[in-house]
């Protein structure tokens, strides 16, 4: 049992390293493209427990969530790709700010300075 734990704490540590290892580098050309203002419109997907609730505040989060999708708003994904990809490879504190700026904008919807 303690063998097969290690295979599996083994195997997904690879999982979650591989695209952190292996994953494709950010040209300067695609920096320069993303942070021009509508150069990529993230395209959200309402949750269906938003589409089932019917309270006012909930209806003026799904129309600010619309007018932010229809402004040209750059997923946070992309905003981490970016920030990460400005970092030094030897830099870690840069790139765990950039990995805690990610965590934080998945969380609220907007990325911090």
């Amino acid at each position: 049992m303690r063998r097969a734990m290690i295979c599996v704490s083994v195997m997904l540590a690879i999982l979650q390293l591989w695209p952190m290892v292996f994953g494709q580098s950010v040209t300067p050309a695609e920096v320069a493209a993303t942070a021009a203002p509508g150069a990529h419109a993230a395209a959200r997907v309402p949750s269906p427990m938003v589409a089932l609730a019917s309270s006012g505040p909930v209806e003026a989060m799904k129309s600010s969530s619309q007018a932010a999708v229809s402004t040209g708003h750059i997923s946070c994904y992309r905003h981490y790709e970016i920030a990460f990809a400005a970092c030094a490879p030897s830099d870690r504190a840069c790139r765990m700010k950039s990995a805690d700026q990610w965590d934080l904008c998945e969380a609220t919807g907007f990325w911090g300075n």
